[in-house]
């Protein structure tokens, strides 16, 4: 039952939240275009490139404290790789998986173990759901992504996948503690 429910509640995810955010983000009758050409889109919320490199740097030498071979990714508030990084030896499911659980935590504005134990126990979690980016958006409800937060307000998100559930949380902890945040 519980392969069956995971699914389901992305596709519904996808379908109540995706769509009206899509709308609001669709050109409007030529605003924002000059010369032929769209303007460019506000940089989201998040974490720039040279934060998010360090945070994976120190997610990365956790995973190797513990000889575990991971993928790690970094998002932006628009659930948009900011930096990403496949361990030698890390599977190939890591790699979605990392990406999954970061737009997840993102998404739910929680850890994903906290998703993942309320839909196991039946229970409703209180969330505060971001409107996710048009287009194709993967979320995986398993342990092992968090949301990276900036006065309160979850502005990026972080996830390893490869290894075991608690250790890819650990490890992203690790990462989110070199930029400061707790």
């Amino acid at each position: 039952m519980m392969r069956k429910l995971v699914p389901v509640l992305s596709i519904v995810i996808v379908i109540v939240f995706g769509l009206p955010g899509a709308a609001a983000r669709a050109p409007q009758g030529g605003q924002g275009q000059g010369r032929g050409q769209a303007a460019a889109p506000p940089r989201p919320p998040g974490v720039d490139a040279a934060t998010a490199k360090k945070m994976v740097a120190a997610a990365e030498a956790a995973a190797i404290a513990a000889n575990a071979q991971v993928a790690i990714a970094v998002v932006d508030g628009n659930g948009d790789l900011v930096y990403f990084e496949r361990m030698d030896g890390a599977s190939a499911r890591a790699v979605t998986s990392s990406q999954g659980k970061a737009r997840a935590a993102l998404l739910l504005g929680v850890p994903t173990k906290e998703a993942q134990d309320a839909i196991a126990a039946g229970k409703p979690i209180p969330v505060t759901i971001t409107s996710p980016p048009a287009g194709a958006w993967e979320i995986t409800i398993g342990q092992g992504g968090l949301p990276i937060l900036k006065d309160g307000k979850v502005v990026a998100a972080m996830g390893c996948g490869g290894s075991l559930p608690a250790n890819d949380e650990k490890f992203c902890q690790a990462g989110i503690n070199a930029m400061g945040n707790k």
